[in-house]
């Protein structure tokens, strides 16, 4: 499942795009990607890597169009559903409990952690509160699959003996090819990301960004991904920190691709001073376009570089502003050509390593054999209509914590086999192969089945 098929929301839509181009190149997997709503221009887009769009339906009384997922067109076969994070995993478990599907939950984030550097005065208790959210769907899923060792470390003491599947992301393939600018300006111009309200002001770094920057005289900070109608007060908490009007520019998020990958080009530098980041997928964009990067330390992408040759040299295990100036200032400091043939060898080792194709490889094993277990148990689940969930869904997807007591509900008129795969999904002589359905987009949610016989 997916909320967009491109980028306009947040960068979870970068990941979630290309992880299911990834896992469509893969001979004996097809891809659709469920989602709220796409147009015809995405849904050719998507054709172009072997991946058929399908719309949801919608649904009268949702508070949230994402909460359009619960209900999968009928004639569309699947054997696995892929949910993410609260947001996702509430949609997949009730697919799963509604057409009898395995189901892979991913986990994005720590709210737990992040809880404790956010601020607002509720934010360590709805931290807790969305932690065990997220560990509960784990514990409901077939598969958990963590994007990053750091969330792999976070999750694994709450789901005891079950199996978390680690994937790292690679190099993004939308950036590959940006081309970078061959000689320096007379400013170093450093890039960050994010929204800049107060909530994550500190929890993000961006204190520590300005204050850096502030300390060094021929450095510029831009800031890009304030909302429209936050741009002065974003300044402003920028300013707070120390750093001229004059070397402050603070810019909207750009819903292009074409003009992010401009920003990426447009600098000599981007920054991830994050006080935690689970993993920080702006950084690795940013990377993947070529441009240097300094993350840090406590993040899944600054533990992933640790791994990889060429890669320390990125990583900053610091908070104060002090350091990340004296590392701002090392790397302007070498010329462009030496910072770009440096940034070359980490992420041709980086993408060595964290190889989108091995991993989803690995993954594509892990799947076959959740369904291998399925055959062995040769048992069939009846299917619960739409209509029976009906009423179920309007209640309970509005209100989270309500929806394992329905589907507890439903599962208990079924046999004690929940876990297998319905054998209605399969053709008449079993080859399992998917009827293609070019004609349907969705949102948010990636929905895999196997061609081939397992």
């Amino acid at each position: 499942m997916a909320s967009e098929w491109g980028s306009k929301r947040d960068e979870l839509s970068s990941f979630n795009r290309e992880l299911a181009i990834q896992l469509a190149k893969h001979p004996d997997v097809q891809v659709s990607v469920f989602l709220p709503r796409c147009d015809q221009d995405e849904k050719n887009a998507a054709l172009s890597h072997n991946i058929t769009l399908v719309q949801a339906t919608r649904r009268a009384g949702f508070q949230d169009e994402t909460h359009w997922l619960c209900c999968p067109p009928k004639d569309l076969e699947f054997d696995f559903v892929i949910g993410h994070g609260v947001g996702l995993g509430s949609q997949a478990q009730l697919i799963q409990a509604n057409r009898n599907c395995k189901w892979i939950q991913f986990v994005h984030s720590d709210p737990e952690e992040q809880g404790m550097f956010r601020e607002c005065s509720d934010a360590i208790s709805k931290g807790e509160k969305k932690h065990q959210d997220e560990v509960d769907l784990c514990v409901k899923a077939n598969l958990v699959v963590a994007v990053g060792p750091k969330l792999a470390e976070a999750y694994r003491p709450y789901l005891q003996d079950q199996n978390v599947f680690v994937l790292t992301p690679g190099i993004f393939t939308d950036f590959f090819n940006v081309a970078q600018r061959k000689q320096d300006g007379n400013k170093c111009r450093v890039l960050a990301f994010g929204h800049g309200n107060a909530e994550d002001f500190s929890l993000k770094g961006f204190d520590i960004a300005a204050k850096a920057v502030a300390k060094l005289n021929d450095a510029h900070l831009v800031f890009v991904g304030a909302k429209k109608r936050d741009h002065s007060e974003v300044a402003g908490r920028l300013k707070e920190c120390n750093i001229p009007s004059s070397r402050l520019r603070v810019r909207t998020f750009t819903e292009m691709r074409e003009r992010l990958e401009k920003q990426f080009s447009e600098v000599d530098l981007a920054i991830m001073p994050s006080r935690t980041e689970d993993f920080g997928l702006v950084a690795l964009e940013a990377m993947s376009a070529g441009l240097p990067v300094l993350v840090s330390a406590n993040s899944g992408f600054g533990e992933a570089l640790r791994e990889v040759a060429f890669g320390s040299q990125y990583v900053i295990d610091s908070g104060d502003a002090e350091v990340w100036a004296a590392e701002i200032e090392k790397v302007w400091t070498k010329s462009r050509e030496i910072r770009l043939q440096e940034l070359k060898a980490a992420q041709d080792s980086y993408a060595a390593k964290c190889n989108w194709k091995e991993q989803c490889r690995e993954l594509v094993e892990k799947m076959r054999c959740i369904l291998n277990e399925r055959s062995r148990s040769g048992a069939t689940i009846p299917e619960v209509g739409e209509q029976q969930l009906g009423a179920d869904l309007l209640g309970a997807v509005n209100q989270p914590h309500l929806l394992q007591p329905a589907i507890e509900e439903r599962k208990d008129s079924r046999t004690n086999e929940e876990d297998t795969m319905t054998l209605s999904t399969r053709n008449a002589n079993g080859s399992g192969k998917r009827k293609n359905q070019a004609e349907s987009t969705s949102n948010q949610g990636t929905v895999v089945s196997f061609k081939c016989d397992v």
